[in-house]
């Protein structure tokens, strides 16, 4: 078959599909890739360059984004299921999407700028580096990202050094406190002429109440067509659109702040009803601060304020007219001194109570008849009304500010490459993206990403999310929401819908409910969110049972088993074999927390019977394959999947071991890197949906390195899919292959880079917008997509991280620098900080905890040193405590009673 054959039938194949690949289809399209021109030594020397270059194992810097580096990136800011405001590479304020849209849409007359007086001159730049009406960009700028922050820094020919931080507050484990529909602004400003200077700041801000009526944008057959049409359309020009009219601003001081509240004239209780506010934070330190309403003409504003260093105070506007809103700015005039700095803290806050999300318009929700959606925002339960709201802000700025840069710190500051730890880092922000949100009911919906004009595949879809461990490490109580609301869908027999509220069940999906329940259980203070569950996990996991292994000999039935490749696997894929031991060996453990006991042994009867079978038939000597079933569906059969062992995956992070042999575990990862990741991609036919430049690395879905290839093998085969980076990454760090882990790892931090990649477009346009490259947070069926919220699983390997909340129990086995090991660490309630290093004959370890609560009641940890264990001392902040020295080859420590760390804390163990 010619090479353009093939791509006509891959084609062919992947448009029978539904436009989002939601319906379940036998495929029997075939087809096979042309390899026959590969150069495999060259493969090869490639290869050992990625696995042994000098920066993989180097500490390094935070990357810094300039030039064509800029060119990408699109940052989220706003809290978590309230909407964002996405920034670009030139510090604009590019995509709205504060009103419960995800359309591309940009408000105009909204930025900041700098006035400058001094000997010099007179110097009035925006605060970016594209010009905004009359007022000058700045020359250039660099940026650089520790989550939740990123940070410009503009360079021009001024007499002032200008930063710009914007953020929202992220606090693990204390989920209001990271819901703040806000953006928040820190700008410092510093003199670095050689005398005193005057500045001053200027905040522009249009009220867009009203923008929430913009339809959204569900025609096209792509994300691309649908990107670029949110780009033409321009809804807001200057003030005026077609969806604003009875606009009202106003200019509020107190003492401890000013603000320009922005409203409509939508009723309270109206879908649309909102407002906005644009705060400054006064110091009372010689500024002179002032407001303005409303400004209508952009050259008189840029006039006034550069001759004056200050807006027009105006306090109240008219009702605009139809058609019509008004722009309001505020303005900061201090001096600075010769090597004087000033810092001004400002925020941007939306209040849109009662707007629809989810998939209202386009009735799509995978059988759901367009139930799914969801009505208000979770934010109104917690702030009544915008006053509540500001005043909030205000009160708490510093606070949520210092917590938020101090889980940064404790992130960032860590003795793992610097790299790696901003790969991880820059998913978070999927969490700050449109595709979650939360609302007034306390629903969490899901998409699966963010789509162009609305969301991508919705639904909450259980064979996608059940990747994600992010969310789960840092707030457990959204995770433990989040799957109360899937079982809280449960039918009649068992069936968990893969898609909210009235789906059919998906296999893997299903099996990563049950799994991620067991680790919502670890993440719990006590077993009572359990016992409340039990009931449908149970149903739940027998479901499976009795569905696909009727005589509960842990094998799999021939029946079609619909997955995340969108189509069915028959008989027994180890992908799907896998996640189901996991899943039984999950159950068990949760049937005996609950006093199930009788349930338990069966669970673990069949799961010792699938572990024994799995191991005699999927296992071909090299890696573990598919046995199918009689008549065929979406199968694999011999070919290498890089999720062949994801059930396994999911057992090392909740403490479930022995699914495997060890040795067979690392040789399928070593094939999955062998076969699967490529050093290049210029032999290689992405079909059907392309994520890598040809001359970028990075891991293919399957291969088949027998060439026996099956004619109905999914149409996603030949995809790069990012997410195989963190999950074969993390496996592959379990078992030592640091450096194989960690090029793997490498070669998407390579592809999201910051410069932007285009030439994306393929027949089927449900991939990436037609371009990629933005760095916070990666592509696949649209941007910011969930899956890769399996990052965290990657520190977790790192860290060899164990926790058991309602135990009491925590424990390390650091895979990178055991011996001078430091790193972040989240539990139930808490987070902070555990280093672990050798000195001389002493082995140190410490947890210090930054935040919240900690009950423990046993530490483990790897031993570093050889010989036997002569001396053990415990302190808690300074002062021995008592203990009992369980395991001396595992160094395992039992505390005389459970210890309540509180925020603050500091517990060290010393072991000779």
């Amino acid at each position: 078959m010619t090479c353009k054959n093939m791509i006509s039938v891959c084609m062919a194949f992947i448009l029978s599909l539904s436009s989002y690949a939601q319906i379940d289809r036998n495929l029997d399209n075939s087809y096979s890739v042309n390899q026959q021109n590969v150069n495999y030594d060259l493969q090869l020397r490639d290869y050992y360059k990625l696995i042994t270059e000098p920066s993989l194992m180097k500490r390094g810097k935070a990357k810094v984004y300039k030039n064509e580096f800029l060119e990408a990136i699109q940052f989220p800011v706003g809290g978590i299921g309230t909407g964002c405001i996405q920034f670009d590479g030139k510090a604009r304020p590019r995509f709205w999407q504060i009103f419960n849209n995800m359309t591309h849409d940009h408000i105009p007359n909204s930025f900041f700028a700098v006035r400058v007086e001094s000997d010099q001159g007179n110097y009035v730049r925006a605060l970016q580096t594209q010009k905004v009406n009359e007022f000058q960009e700045m020359a250039k700028l660099e940026a650089s990202s520790a989550f939740p922050f990123l940070s410009y820094h503009f360079m021009d020919d001024i007499p002032i050094d200008v930063k710009m931080d914007v953020f929202n507050p992220f606090i693990p484990t204390d989920l209001k406190n990271s819901e703040i529909p806000a953006v928040f602004y820190r700008f410092t400003f510093e003199n670095t002429s050689d005398d005193s200077v005057e500045v001053s700041l200027l905040a522009s801000q249009q009220n867009a109440v009203g923008f929430s009526q913009i339809p959204k944008i569900v025609d096209g057959d792509s994300f691309a067509e649908r990107y670029e049409k949110s780009l033409e359309r321009e809804p807001v020009l200057g003030n005026s659109s077609n969806y604003y009219g009875g606009n009202i601003n106003q200019v509020f001081h107190n003492d401890k702040s000013i603000s320009l509240l922005m409203e409509g004239s939508f009723p309270a209780s109206d879908e649309h009803f909102g407002q906005m506010a644009l705060l400054m934070l006064k110091d009372q330190d010689g500024e002179q601060i002032q407001g303005t309403a409303g400004w209508e003409d952009s050259s008189e504003l840029h006039d006034f304020f550069s001759k004056t260093g200050a807006v027009e105070e105006k306090r109240k506007t008219r009702k605009s007219k139809d058609g019509k809103s008004w722009s309001g700015a505020l303005s900061n005039k201090f001096t600075l001194q010769l090597g004087e700095k000033k810092t001004i803290y400002m925020a941007l806050v939306w209040y849109f109570p009662n707007g629809l999300n989810g998939g209202h318009l386009d009735n799509w929700d995978a059988w759901g008849k367009g139930k799914w959606q969801g009505v208000g925002n979770n934010y109104a339960n917690h702030w009544k009304n915008m006053n509540d709201l500001t005043s909030y802000v205000v009160e708490n700025y510093q606070w949520l500010m210092e917590k938020s840069e101090q889980f940064s710190n404790s992130f960032y500051n860590t003795n793992i490459p610097y790299w790696l730890v901003e790969r991880i880092g820059n998913q978070l922000n999927i969490l700050k993206s449109r595709t979650i949100f939360h609302d007034k009911r306390g629903y969490v919906g899901l998409w699966e990403g963010c789509g162009s004009g609305d969301g991508s595949c919705a639904g909450n879809c259980n064979h996608v999310w059940h990747y994600a461990q992010a969310h789960a490490r840092l707030f457990p109580e959204l995770a433990k929401k989040i799957k109360e609301q899937s079982f809280s869908a449960i039918k009649d027999d068992g069936q968990v819908p893969y898609r909210q509220p009235a789906g059919s069940p998906a296999f893997d999906g299903q099996c990563g409910d049950i799994i991620g329940a067991y680790r919502e259980y670890l993440l719990s203070t006590n077993k009572k969110w359990l016992v409340n569950q039990y009931p449908m996990i149970k149903k739940a996991m027998n479901y499976l049972v009795e569905k696909h292994d009727a005589d509960k000999d842990g094998w799999l039935s021939d029946s079609p088993k619909h997955t995340t490749y969108d189509a069915s696997m028959t008989g027994n894929p180890s992908f799907l074999s896998s996640l189901y031991l996991a899943a039984l060996k999950s159950s068990a453990r949760m049937a005996l927390v609950c006093g199930d006991e009788k349930q338990s042994n069966e669970w673990d009867t069949i799961a010792a019977n699938s572990a024994k079978l799995q191991n005699e038939r999927l296992w071909n000597g090299e890696y573990f394959i598919q046995e199918p079933g009689a008549k065929r569906a979406t199968d694999y059969e011999n070919g290498c999947m890089s999720d062949q062992l994801l059930g396994l995956w999911w057992a090392d992070q909740i403490g479930i071991k022995d699914l495997y042999p060890d040795y067979r575990a690392y040789s399928a990862f070593r094939a999955i890197m062998n076969y699967n990741f490529k050093s290049n991609l210029l032999n290689h036919v992405q079909l059907a949906r392309k994520f890598a430049k040809p001359e970028e690395a990075g891991i293919v879905v399957a291969s088949w390195p027998n060439k026996d290839r099956t004619s109905y093998a999914s149409g996603y085969s030949d995809e790069v899919w990012t997410s195989f980076e963190y999950t074969v990454g993390a496996s592959l760090i379990k078992y030592g292959r640091i450096n194989e882990a960690f090029a793997l790892l490498k070669a998407g931090y390579k592809r999201y880079d910051g410069r932007l990649k285009t030439g994306y477009k393929t027949n089927n346009g449900w991939g990436n917008f037609g371009f990629s490259g933005n760095p916070f947070g990666d592509d696949e069926c649209g941007q910011f997509y969930s899956r890769a919220l399996s990052c965290w699983s990657v520190l977790l390997a790192i860290q060899g991280f164990e926790y058991n909340g309602p135990e009491g129990k925590i424990g390390f086995h650091p895979k990178w620098k055991e011996d001078d090991f430091c790193s972040f660490f989240s539990t139930t309630e808490a987070w902070g900080t555990f280093t672990q290093k050798m000195e001389g004959n002493i082995q140190e370890t410490r947890l210090a905890l930054d935040f919240g609560n900690l009950l423990l009641n046993q530490f483990h940890t790897n031993k570093l040193f050889t010989g036997n264990v002569k001396n053990v001392s415990v302190m808690l902040n300074g002062e021995e405590i008592g203990f009992k020295l369980l395991q001396s080859d595992e160094l395992t420590i039992q505390f005389d009673s459970f210890l309540n760390l509180s925020e603050g804390d500091h517990l060290e163990i010393y072991f000779k």
